[in-house]
């Protein structure tokens, strides 16, 4: 990795918060899952965030940046009562990851970055996008993933 532009440092740095997020987020709405299935898709979600989140913080030690740190919580905008208001925590969170990485793709040039850019966008989507179906919302797949 080579040094990062003020905007790549910074748009890689919110990419980490977003992750940071996201693994509270999952932590969190673990509580409120019963069935075995979504639990197991909770558990691989989780792996893949924290591969994520490992990789933006060694990418940010690489370019000279001090990594963003974790809160010790996030305001997630109201209850979580049930499995379902959980699930939708989780979509939104999802969306924040979207956004983040989006950003990096927007931000960089390197190509190591910019592939695990698109690796945080993909997944994101992509565990969005199971997470509107576990929920039976239509349409299930956003057509530009990251983009508010």
């Amino acid at each position: 990795m080579s040094e990062l532009s003020e905007q790549a440092g910074k748009a890689l740095g919110d990419a980490l918060g977003a992750e940071h997020a996201a693994l509270w987020v999952y932590g969190l709405a673990n509580a409120f899952i019963g069935e075995t299935r979504v639990r197991d898709a909770v558990e691989d979600s989780v792996d893949q965030h924290e591969r994520l989140r490992d990789t933006a913080e060694q990418a940010m030690r690489e370019a000279g940046l001090t990594p963003t740190p974790a809160q010790p919580a996030y305001d997630v905008g109201g209850g979580v009562q049930n499995q379902s208001s959980a699930i939708e925590l989780l979509i939104t969170a999802e969306g924040d990851c979207e956004v983040g990485w989006r950003s990096v793709l927007d931000n960089t040039e390197d190509p190591g970055l910019r592939r695990t850019a698109l690796d945080g966008l993909t997944t994101s989507a992509a565990r969005a996008t199971r997470w509107r179906l576990t929920l039976g919302r239509q349409p299930a797949v956003e057509h530009f993933p990251g983009q508010r």
